[in-house]
């Protein structure tokens, strides 16, 4: 198997098209299948660490709206991002439960954020809310195991 060989960030025109909102930076992509779906970024906050990224055309269903694939995706990679505030990696994704509340649209900015409880034995319980503007689109529960170093 082929790893990804270096870890990427967006180019300047990926980041111009996605128009993050203020204080938004690109994450560090690590994963070709993050690569594909990005980009996506985060900012800091007194609050926490929240994700977003702008709907493309590619993140779209047949209806227009936000693919739950892609609510999906970045509910994932959401609540992996609290995970790694309280667990150092590796750690996987043990199990991802996804309500889809609303619709979002070409062009709308998605953001979440998450909070992860403190793990049990090798198991961290995690949720998150993903909304658009003021509309909720989702909320996301997980379950993710950390692993041990070999």
């Amino acid at each position: 198997m082929q790893g990804f060989p270096e870890a990427k960030r967006a180019t300047p025109e990926m980041i111009a098209a996605a128009q993050p909102p203020a204080g938004y930076e690109s994450i560090l992509s690590n994963s070709p299948f993050g690569w594909e779906n990005g980009p996506i970024f985060e900012r800091v906050t007194e609050v926490g660490v929240q994700r977003g990224f702008r709907i493309a055309r590619r993140h779209t269903n047949a209806g227009g709206a936000l693919h739950g694939g892609m609510v999906m995706t970045f509910a994932d990679i959401l609540l992996a991002t609290a995970v790694y505030a309280i667990a150092p990696p590796p750690f996987v994704t043990v199990r991802l439960t996804t309500d889809f509340i609303g619709p979002a649209f070409e062009g709308d900015w998605v953001e979440g954020k998450a909070e992860a409880e403190e793990p049990n034995d090798s198991l961290i319980a995690v949720r998150g809310i993903i909304t658009a503007g003021d509309k909720t689109v989702a909320t996301a529960q997980g379950l993710f195991k950390a692993l041990n170093r070999r």
